[in-house]
């Protein structure tokens, strides 16, 4: 019996090809250069300004090579089960990839694996030792040689999808025989699927089945918030996508839009745990940036409800609200490009907002009696004793500025 030779790279399975004179074995990849290794903090995964510097320089040394190709592992520590560190070692690595696709990576360039406490890097016995293993490490390879493509299969009508463009700025991928079956149910005969996006700050915030803080007391970047419907109350065979372009270049390149839902436990915004219900694909172009949320089950059967599509704003600065009149329930912290929204927290000494940064910042006030205020540009805030002294809702002595928000 003759032996049979199984190759297995580092990085990518590449198959056996047979020529002429016997079986092609095609070279795995060579690395261009050293791997770059980004570290992260315990249970974190969002990029230091020291490692997001050797992004940078990795950046750099990348415009001199013309063909490469990178290849993206996440890690953690030994702490922890298995299921939550391969959950954190795929959000490291999608926040290096969004990093690298913000300075100007194509999408296509990287290849993006997650192995948890798998594959440690070190054995860990102390503290220092055990944060070597919370990385990413970015392997520089170059482009793999493709294999000579074989004669397509003839293709079955259900392996197709087809696209509707439903406005400017959102379109819907959808595999043809659910597209068929959809239709057919409805009977005006029109497309079976119907989203409601609300993609704007006081759609948001004055909608109450939109959680507005991401876990405890941490606001939220959005991109908008999706309610799906079919026309048929069933899961669909093949995953639907749903492709936005919010229409800002500029403010949602570096954005890290992920799909969140509200947990049912504390009504706040959480991960979803459907694996295929996902920001699969974020495409930057020049003048244009996508997210493509990929979602199979988005009917009344999905538990998770509405769809959130958003990014959790890290916290480092707070800022204290009086309100001596008692008349304020809620009060917002808004951003409009990308759209930010910062619920302040109520405490004994007043609203507490805690944020990063925001730039041209507004305030929005949710009354006593379910009213809400309009978007109040904080450099006006001073103004609003005039406008609002006989209700006083305000505090007179609240003199905060847009530059306490920066």
């Amino acid at each position: 019996m003759k032996n049979t030779l199984i190759l297995i790279g580092a990085f990518l399975f590449m198959g056996i090809n047979y020529g002429q004179n016997g079986p092609v074995i095609p070279k795995e990849p060579r690395e261009l250069s050293p791997a770059v290794q980004i570290y992260f903090k315990v249970n974190k995964s969002e990029i230091d300004p020291t490692e997001q510097a050797k992004l940078e320089e990795l950046f750099g040394t990348l415009k001199k090579i013309p063909e490469f190709r990178l290849v993206l592992t996440g890690h953690t520590d030994s702490t922890g089960n298995d299921e939550y560190n391969m959950e954190l070692s795929r959000d490291r690595v999608d926040e290096v990839y969004d990093a690298l696709a913000s300075l100007g990576i194509p999408d296509s360039f990287m290849i993006m694996r997650y192995y948890g406490r798998s594959k440690p890097r070190v054995n860990e016995t102390n503290k220092e030792k055990a944060s070597r293993n919370r990385r990413v490490e970015i392997t520089v390879i170059e482009k793999p040689v493709e294999a000579p493509k074989a004669p397509k299969p003839k293709v079955d009508a259900c392996d197709e999808d087809t696209t509707i463009s439903v406005n400017p700025s959102m379109s819907i991928k959808i595999n043809k025989c659910d597209y068929k079956m959809l239709s057919k149910a409805n009977k005006n005969g029109s497309f079976g699927v119907k989203v409601k996006k609300t993609a704007d700050i006081m759609g948001l915030i004055t909608n109450e089945d939109i959680p507005k803080i991401y876990r405890r007391d941490q606001g939220m970047t959005w991109l908008a918030a999706l309610e799906i419907s079919f026309s048929v109350d069933t899961c669909l065979k093949r995953p639907l996508e749903i492709t936005l372009d919010p229409m800002d270049f500029d403010a949602y390149s570096r954005a890290r839009i992920k799909v969140l839902v509200k947990n049912l436990k504390n009504n706040n915004a959480d991960k979803t745990k459907d694996r295929l219900k996902d920001v699969r694909k974020r495409t930057i172009k020049k003048d244009a940036v996508k997210f493509t949320v990929k979602t199979t089950c988005p009917t009344s059967k999905d538990a998770e409800g509405i769809i959130l599509l958003g990014a959790p704003e890290s916290k480092t600065k707070t800022t204290i609200i009086k309100d001596q009149t008692r008349t304020i329930e809620e009060i917002y912290a808004v951003q409009e490009s990308p759209m930010m929204i910062i619920p302040a927290m109520k405490t004994k000494k007043g609203f507490q907002l805690k944020y990063k940064s925001l730039e041209n910042p507004y305030f929005v006030f949710k009354f006593s009696d379910g009213t809400y205020s309009d978007m109040i540009p904080v450099n006006d805030i001073c103004k609003l004793k005039s406008k609002y002294e006989k209700e006083k809702t305000l505090d007179k002595k609240y003199k905060i500025k847009s530059k306490h928000l920066k």
